[in-house]
């Protein structure tokens, strides 16, 4: 999916540079251009997450002597895993990635 992203994304940078030829639809070249600059975007944050967040459970959820210990984070660390999870079971649901990454609901870069 990212190669395709990537690909995409020149595509539409090299019809943006044919000057009057795509006059009549820029509007569309450069609507296109943000969506897919924004899908990447919050691909890679999704990423950067998901990495960060194996590590995180093992130690929040895993461990009885870190929960006594942190029992604060690890109830805030709870609601935000159950937040995560709900929004993924409802990304994979919808095959469609540009809607998916353009949802309002789903933006993880407004924060």
């Amino acid at each position: 999916m990212m190669e395709l992203l990537d690909q995409h994304s020149m595509d539409l940078m090299g019809m943006k540079s044919q000057g009057k030829y795509v006059e009549f639809f820029i509007n569309n070249v450069e609507e296109w251009r943000e969506k897919l600059g924004k899908v990447d975007s919050v691909v890679n944050e999704w990423l950067k997450v998901q990495k960060n967040w194996k590590m995180l459970v093992n130690i929040f959820l895993a461990s009885e002597d870190i929960k006594a210990q942190l029992s604060e984070e690890t109830k805030m660390f709870e609601a935000l895993d159950r937040e995560f999870r709900e929004m993924m079971i409802d990304v994979s649901i919808n095959p469609l990635v540009v809607e998916a990454c353009t949802a309002e609901k789903y933006d993880v870069l407004k924060n």
